[in-house]
């Protein structure tokens, strides 16, 4: 039970974890926009879509390892019902 609550915290940590790196991605952007006199603009569009590919490369290799983990568990729990029909049979 527990460890299903931590799992379930991980999958909206990982969520806010995306949303905050691409958000900084875009504040990076900003502030090297303004000490290489670019237009600010352009630098946080740049920092949020790196910040936005770190956070796919991260944040999604986290959610697929969730993701597999969830569909073992439905295959667990169809096993240990598929067990439990042919022990009745």
């Amino acid at each position: 039970m527990m460890n299903r609550w931590l799992s379930d915290m991980l999958a909206t940590l990982n969520v806010a974890l995306a949303f905050m790196i691409t958000f900084l991605g875009g504040i990076v952007g900003s502030q090297w926009a303004n000490t290489h006199d670019r237009n600010a603009l352009v630098g946080i569009i740049i920092g949020a879509l790196t910040g936005f590919v770190i956070a796919a490369s991260i944040c999604g290799t986290l959610a697929t390892f969730m993701l597999i983990e969830n569909h073992l568990r439905n295959l667990r729990a169809l096993a240990e019902e598929d067990f439990r029909r042919s022990r009745k049979q």
